[in-house]
């Protein structure tokens, strides 16, 4: 490795052992002191390498020769690749061009072509200064950080798995049946196995019985964006098409992520597939209404006839392990644009299938179903859908417009079903926002949706369309930046006997204080020819930055609700727990929960308190404890740890360290992870296709000992493993002095170390301070020769010991001929 001042290497590695900067502290000085007219004065060439820095990011190292008359020549096959990705394709044409047939080129030749660099005494490396206008266009995302990958990336294993075991026990004080006390503990399983971009999968269920939820082979082919998978299919919906689950083929193409195989997945606009018993909680319009458990099963959302008229209908889909996921119901249809020229597909085919208690029921029946959009402009997408079986289909188009006046989109399908008949249904959107700014945005919305009295979906044994058609209009308006008001109205028109409903509503929002917030929410309702309404009052407080209480209360479902959550720490040892109570007009309901993360496994506790769907008498109430672990495999390692959903990171100490505990993530007194006798430290948290850089420290590691780097940036493949080794037999800094041959000092001299029994091995660069003293890292125990590259005649041996654990102090060197 390159040697970088101290400093250098802190802020590029984010951690370094407390002992090694101590040890290392006394001998790293800053730059020689040079004369301040002169960037050279030894009066020779000197090469040098150091950090390129663009503004505070370090972009890589970059080698140069600092000549003797204080001119700069940097070596282009270490800059070409890492200036690449900071300039624009046009600007990039343009310096390769002017690049071309050449090995070097000095800072002022480079400023002519717009890069300029200055050199840094204090790290010995770089600064480029480039003109906004040369850089690339970048997005921006608002949802989270448009984080660019820069550097070296660590290889992923070769082959890694993992196991994850949930395992649940509860206790029922009160249920649908009269069966009251400890129910059968459940343990759920989900596994995969990564072996050179292929991943073998599987989910699976231990209670009375083993029941085998879900096997499927994936491969993520990244080249053409698409995922290939076979086994047990969860295909995506689109329009009005709806999916079923199946064993088969599919083939999807998706921009936003590759994301790994769900639980729960819409079957058809409003339904859902519950594989596993879980807890269900419905917000409406952003506010949480009920709480439901529920067992295995297919469940259509006019189940739930709260959520009949709203427009926004969004379920929190927890199962025993605490997992969660989040399906949304609305007549606002996805509205999302492509760039163009852009394409995103879904092809999905083979035997229907059904989730259940049991395991999976395979039908007969074979089925297909896909989608496909393209961006035709940057304002405009269009596509299709289908859905077919031996029953019948459904055919659908999607078109996109962001028109000058605000976002148009539309959803169109035609259905033809044996034994019901042929139906169509249309919906239709309006979306414009406007204003000077968040403090004083208005956002209108308008939907409007029909389905024919016959339209169905294949699967479908009756049409069951209860309204001709629905309709609804929302306007929200932000006033300044501690005020907000909503209001929204509903109707579906019935067909037949079914009548007509329709709901008003407007809600006022205040956050009076940075700890305070009031909102105020008043609604009508005519559903079933029932007429309600009432006003709903909400507080939320927050007591500081790791705890809230809330108070709500609601005169139209005869409620009230206080809660309070808190929270306190971060990565191992972490803990958070809520408490609410639920006041009916016939009932009282408790719902309390507890999580605590430790190194290697989650437990938690709970209560929870389940009424019916109108809002009086409890349901289902229930204790549940519940415990979650895995076993990770990478490369030969293995590892316990928290749950894994996905990829992780498997962190070890070499050998040199003799077992030290390896810490992953440390900041002030948190850690994420942790080695120890259950194998290395596990980071279990790492999500497919996005960047993280992994920090680790060895607190107990010889003083001098070198970790490296300190930290390992990875980008995960699709539920991958890494196996990062901290350490090398290349652990030892050396401090000494190097003299000439007549005895004085060799100042401001560079040159590198050559480990004789591996010559070919890349030297390490070193250089001397204004006393000739020298520190050098990343040594093993061994004879190594120190040379200049511009003297070959005069040479020095290094001897570091076989038992060196660190720093070693050589002393003074004299020189030797080669």
């Amino acid at each position: 490795m390159k040697f970088w001042p101290l400093a250098v290497v802190t802020a590029a590695a984010g951690t370094l052992s407390p002992a090694w900067a101590a040890s290392y502290a006394e001998v790293i000085q800053t730059a020689p002191a040079l004369l301040p007219d002169r960037l050279n004065p030894s009066g020779r060439d000197i090469p040098l390498g150091g950090p390129l820095r663009d503004g505070p990011f370090i972009l890589g190292e970059v080698d140069y020769i600092l000549t003797a008359d204080d001119r700069i020549l940097v070596q282009l096959d270490t800059l070409t690749p890492l200036i690449e990705p900071r300039v624009s394709a046009q600007e990039l044409e343009r310096i390769r061009h002017g690049l071309a047939g050449r090995n070097r080129l000095s800072t002022e030749e480079l400023a002519g072509l717009g890069l300029p660099l200055a050199y840094d005494p204090a790290t010995f490396g770089l600064v480029l200064t480039l003109d906004p206008a040369m850089r690339p266009r970048q997005a921006i995302s608002i949802a989270g950080s448009n984080y660019a990958v820069v550097g070296r990336l660590a290889e992923p294993a070769r082959l890694s798995a993992y196991v994850t075991a949930f395992a649940t026990a509860d206790y029922v004080h009160q249920g649908l049946s009269d069966d009251v006390g400890f129910e059968t503990p459940t343990i759920l399983l989900d596994s995969a196995v990564r072996y050179q971009g292929f991943v073998f999968e599987n989910e699976a269920t231990i209670s009375k019985r083993f029941s085998r939820d879900g096997t499927r082979l994936v491969y993520d082919d990244l080249a053409r964006t698409a995922r290939y998978t076979a086994g047990d299919l969860e295909p995506t919906s689109r329009g009005f098409s709806g999916a079923t689950s199946m064993a088969g083929l599919s083939i999807v193409r998706s921009y936003a992520e590759l994301e790994p195989q769900r639980n729960v997945q819409p079957r058809g606009q409003r339904t859902f597939t519950l594989e596993r018993a879980s807890t269900v909680e419905t917000f409406i319009n952003g506010r949480s209404v009920q709480q439901t458990r529920l067992n295995p099963g297919t469940y259509d959302i006019r189940d739930f006839p709260f959520a009949q008229g709203a427009n926004d209908v969004r379920l929190v889909i927890r199962d025993d392990t605490g997992r969660e996921n989040v399906i949304n119901f609305s007549l606002n249809f996805d509205r999302s644009l492509l760039a163009s020229g852009l394409t995103e597909f879904g092809l999905f085919g083979g035997v229907e299938s059904n989730p259940g208690g049991d395991g999976i029921d395979y039908s007969d029946t074979l089925g297909a179903s896909g989608f496909y959009r393209r961006g035709l402009t940057d304002e405009l997408t269009a596509g299709g859908n289908f859905r077919v079986n031996e029953n019948g289909g459904v055919v659908g188009a999607e078109m996109v417009w962001a028109s000058p006046i605000g976002t148009l989109g539309g959803d169109i399908a035609a259905s033809s079903i044996n034994g019901i008949g042929e139906g169509y249904a249309i919906n239709a959107s309006f979306e414009r926002t406007f204003g000077d700014g968040f403090s004083a945005a208005r956002t209108l919305t308008a939907t409007f949706q029909t389905v024919s009295k016959d339209f169905a979906t294949p699967g479908s044994l009756s049409a069951d369309n209860r309204y001709a058609w629905e309709a609804g209009l929302t306007y929200a308006h932000t006033i300044g930046a501690t005020q907000y008001i909503t209001t929204d109205a509903f109707y579906s028109a019935g067909r037949g006997a079914e009548p007509d409903q329709r709901t008003v509503r407007a809600t006022y929002g205040w956050r009076a204080s940075p700890r305070l917030m009031w909102s105020l929410e008043g609604v009508y309702e005519d559903r079933r020819n029932q007429e309600e309404y009432g006003i709903r009052l909400a507080l939320t407080y927050r007591f500081s930055q790791f705890s809230s209480g809330t108070a709500e209360v609601d005169t139209r479902r005869e409620r009230a609700r206080v809660g309070y959550q808190t929270s306190r720490g971060r990565g191992v040892h972490s803990w958070s727990a809520a408490a609410n109570i639920d006041r009916s007009e016939t009932a009282t309901g408790v719902n309390a929960s507890i999580t605590n993360v430790l190194n290697r496994v989650e437990i938690g506790g709970s209560h929870q308190t389940f009424f019916a769907s109108d809002g009086g008498d409890i349901t289902d109430q229930r204790t549940s404890v519940r415990a979650g672990a895995s076993l990770a495999f990478a490369d030969g390692a293995f590892g316990v740890s928290r749950p894994i959903y996905d990829s992780f990171a498997l962190v070890r100490s070499h050998k040199s360290l003799n077992g030290a505990e390896v810490y992953v993530e440390p900041r002030d007194q948190f850690f994420s992870a942790r080695s120890g006798p259950l194998g290395g430290a596990v980071s279990p948290e790492l999500s497919a296709y996005s960047p993280r850089v992994l920090t680790f420290d060895v607190p107990e590691a010889p003083p001098g000992y070198d970790l490296g780097a300190g930290s390992a940036q990875v980008l995960p493949p699709y539920r991958s493993g890494y196996l990062i080794t901290v350490g090398s037999d290349y652990f030892v800094s050396a401090v000494g002095e190097l003299i000439d041959a007549a005895g004085q000092p060799l100042k401001l001299w560079v040159g590198q170390a050559v480990e004789l029994s591996q010559p070919d091995r890349a030297p390490v660069r070193m250089f001397t301070n204004a006393s000739g003293r020298f520190a050098l890292q990343g040594l093993r125990p061994g004879r190594w020769r120190i040379e200049s590259a511009a003297d070959s005649t005069t040479v020095y041996i290094l001897d570091v010991p076989a038992d060196a654990e660190g720093l070693v102090r050589v002393g003074i060197i004299r020189p030797e001929n080669r």
